[in-house]
């Protein structure tokens, strides 16, 4: 830990976030003034050359800055620095002096800018991961990262360790390796594992694994520590909690992590956090259940996870971050969305936040929302008994966003969204309705409560409680600030705010839909041009826009999984700097997984999609070779090629561990999504 002064450290941060809030500005008006043609346009790709590179320099900056100031939580070891802080503000003005270089200009790219941008990009190094480092700073990679589990519980959290040190080293592990266990913490995290021992024994197992793991690797990592991953370190909440890293200072609570204090026009409320909907039966074109969501944050170092347990159900689950742990947005275990299991049961988006409506003296000790979710996951038949399943668990941590169990869970036959756990009186949505009275097979959800069964003044309701809307939910357009109603209660009020215009926008797009709904039609609300694109109705709030941190959709019933990180709409949409996100090597398009009836058979899929994708991007592209940068798209045919081979390579005909099955899979995943990269460049411009 550095030595320097409290007081030092704290000084360079107002600078620093205002630095931060005009990269992210610069960075919105580079993305926005990208040729409408994609790469048919030969000043596209040195454009994304230079926003790339803005974005590297971004990027480091905000990793300097959260280390400084706690906000990295897990991820990096704290060092109250104010050489981290004036780091981070220097990036950022450099950033943002490269991306405005390309900003709301036309012409080629200038030479100086380009080369800059160039020398930026060769400084990017593999460190030995398969990730990308930028000095000391791991850049969170644009393609989802898969592991494959299988065995025992504890066999499956040791693979889980190994597979995630290979993909991104040993940094992901070593803030919690590191953690202090006084016997008062211990005493916390022992009420959570009696729960875990009670309701979810194998999470314990799972969570004992990964110590072992992380322990082998050469980090000693203690059992205690491990299972602080998959609960809390702090007792059950009281009261309403807000979101946001406990322990940050200096900048306010997620100083930087909306980027931004600067006052604009583009500055957005309506594109708010995590999205979801699914329709099944009457609803579908087949009758089969899909579903389409989103987590909504900046994207982290997270895995896919494909878990063939040796009792229960396999199934596939992405967390919101390997390490439990969001910069900025606080730790929240293992959970995340969405998942489902081999017998076609979907845990879909987490159908709301913790709406604090159960009675206070039923808040404690439980299961948290991810805990509970792999263990639904693996053990629930149907929807209706992973619903059963997740009431039977205790209240728990209620106060705390995701601290407890609930959600939106769907089959083909049911779904239902808990909004309220509270022992004999739940509330269950089990359908929507048209303000006309008709009723659809169509659930969709945000960060609000819908239910009609609810009253005006629940959800930490503000003065005069929530206006209702059969399509919005309990809503309110004026939300208390936090220094009037609390941090806990400002937080719940400004989602249901955001929440109605969204939900407003799934209700009107699933109505249009009924009858015709498949999985693509759901991944297409995440897809849709914002205001400035070429849809006839332009969303009044787009669910796809650049809060997306991992877009994710599928078929359960036929075992079909697909996930992208960041969103699907064209890069040059989305108004909002002030939650709006950006990765490095942006793809815009997903990768496909197949939950087959054991971890060869999920490879064979990811293998035979890529070798499909590979040589239709190849023929697609050499027919219009002459109409496109043929240059830059080849790079990312070749980038494919490669990513196909090596994996290809990695395996022989004994090639059963499951390591080399896992490696293998994300080069395959890596192969599908770089040539749908060239596909997309051909085929749609515009959503390239």
């Amino acid at each position: 830990m550095s030595t320097t002064s409290t007081t030092d450290w704290k000084d360079g941060i107002p600078a620093a976030i205002l630095q931060l809030g005009r990269g992210y500005e610069a960075l919105l008006h580079a993305n926005r003034s990208l040729p409408r043609a994609g790469y048919a346009d030969p000043g596209y790709a040195p454009r994304l050359e230079v926003i790339d590179a803005a974005l590297l320099l971004l990027l480091r900056a905000r990793w300097q800055y959260n280390r400084a100031t706690g906000e990295n939580a897990e991820r990096s070891i704290r060092t109250f620095a104010a050489a981290d802080i004036e780091a981070a503000r220097v990036d950022a003005e450099a950033a943002t002096e490269l991306a405005s270089a390309v900003a709301g200009a036309s012409g080629p790219v200038p030479a100086d800018v380009l080369d800059r941008a160039r020398a930026i990009a060769g400084e990017l190094r593999s460190n030995g991961t398969e990730i990308g480092w930028l000095g000391d700073v791991p850049i969170v990679p644009s393609i989802a990262p898969v592991v494959v589990l299988a065995g025992s519980s504890r066999e499956m959290g040791r693979q889980y360790a190994d597979q995630s040190l290979e993909i991104f080293g040993p940094f992901v592990f070593e803030a919690l390796a590191k953690r202090p266990m006084p016997d008062d913490v211990v005493e916390v995290i022992g009420g959570w594992a009696e729960q875990l021992e009670r309701h979810a024994p194998e999470i314990l197992e799972f969570a004992r694994g990964i110590a072992e793991g992380v322990t082998a690797s050469g980090m000693p990592m203690s059992d205690w520590q491990a299972i602080s991953l998959v609960t809390d370190v702090s007792p059950p909440a009281t009261e309403p909690l807000p979101i946001g890293v406990l322990d940050a200072e200096g900048g306010g609570m997620m100083g930087a992590y909306f980027g931004t204090f600067l006052e604009s026009e583009l500055a957005s409320q309506t594109e708010g956090p995590c999205s979801g909907a699914a329709a099944w039966g009457s609803a579908t074109v087949d009758g089969r259940a899909h579903f389409a969501s989103s987590t909504d944050h900046d994207c982290d170092f997270q895995v896919t996870i494909v878990a063939f347990p040796d009792d229960g159900h396999a199934f596939i689950h992405t967390p919101f971050s390997v390490n439990g742990s969001i910069a900025g947005v606080g730790r929240f275990g293992l959970a995340g969305h969405p998942a489902f299991n081999a017998a076609g049961v979907a845990y879909v988006h987490h159908g709301g936040g913790n709406s604090c409506t159960e009675p206070r003296d039923t808040w404690g000790y439980g299961v948290t929302r991810g805990a509970a979710v792999m263990h639904v996951m693996r053990y629930a038949d149907s929807a209706e008994q992973a619903i059963e399943m997740d009431l039977a668990l205790p209240v728990g941590n209620a106060g705390r966003l995701l601290g407890s169990g609930g959600g939106f869970y769907l089959d083909d036959r049911s779904a239902g969204v808990i909004e309220d756990r509270t022992p004999g009186g739940a509330v269950v949505r089990t359908q929507s309705a048209t303000t006309t009275g008709e009723r659809h097979d169509f659930l969709y959800a945000t960060n609000n409560l819908q239910s009609p069964e609810h009253s005006a003044d629940v959800f930490c309701a503000p003065e005069g409680g929530y206006d209702y809307g059969v399509e919005t939910g309990w809503y309110t357009e004026q939300p208390g600030l936090p220094e009037d109603v609390g941090g806990g209660a400002s937080t719940r009020q400004l989602w249901a705010s955001s929440s109605a215009p969204r939900n407003r926008e799934l209700h009107r797009r699933l109505v249009a839909g009924a009858g015709k709904i498949d999985a693509a039609a759901l991944r297409d609300l995440f897809s849709v041009p914002g205001e400035d694109g070429a849809a006839k109705t332009p969303p009044e709030a787009p669910v796809g826009h650049r809060g997306n941190a991992f877009v994710a959709f599928g078929t359960p019933s036929l075992g079909r999984y697909s996930g992208a990180v960041g969103m699907l709409a064209p890069r040059w949409t989305g108004s909002n700097f002030g939650h709006g996100f950006y990765y490095h090597g942006e793809t815009g398009t997903h990768w496909d997984l197949d939950l087959g009836p054991d971890p060869a058979a999920v490879l064979d899929a990811a293998r035979t999609t890529a070798e499909r994708d590979v040589e239709r991007a190849a023929r697609l592209l050499d027919e219009v070779r002459d109409r496109v940068d043929a240059a830059s798209l080849d790079r990312l045919l070749d980038a494919a090629r490669d990513e196909l081979t090596d994996a290809a390579q990695g395996l022989d005909a004994e090639a059963t561990a499951i390591d080399v099955i896992a490696r293998s899979c994300r080069g395959f995943t890596r192969a599908q999504v770089r040539a749908r990269q060239v596909l997309a460049a051909v085929e749609s411009p515009e959503a390239s």
